[in-house]
């Protein structure tokens, strides 16, 4: 397992009320499972879910939820936008 440092921005920060966390995870999809069972999961109406988020590993985007996590990577997870 790999520790990664995890950034929230926009609604998922305001609804986890997590800026900033350490897990441990295998893959980027076990970030995931451990902020949810960090929140509980009610803090977000039905937790958070890698399909609901943008993510970039070490600054770039990533789309693949099975990607391979290493020691000391930082993953942000923005909220998508939205509005008019």
């Amino acid at each position: 397992m790999a520790k990664v440092k995890v950034k929230l921005f926009g609604v998922f920060r305001i609804d986890s009320k997590i800026a900033e966390t350490q897990v441990e995870a295998e893959k980027l999809r076990d970030v995931f499972t451990a902020l949810n069972e960090q929140t509980g999961g009610a803090k977000m109406d039905s937790g958070l879910e890698f399909k609901d988020a943008l993510v970039y590993v070490n600054g770039e985007p990533c789309a693949k939820k099975s990607k391979k996590l290493s020691d000391g990577d930082e993953l942000w997870l923005l909220s998508p936008a939205s509005g008019g």
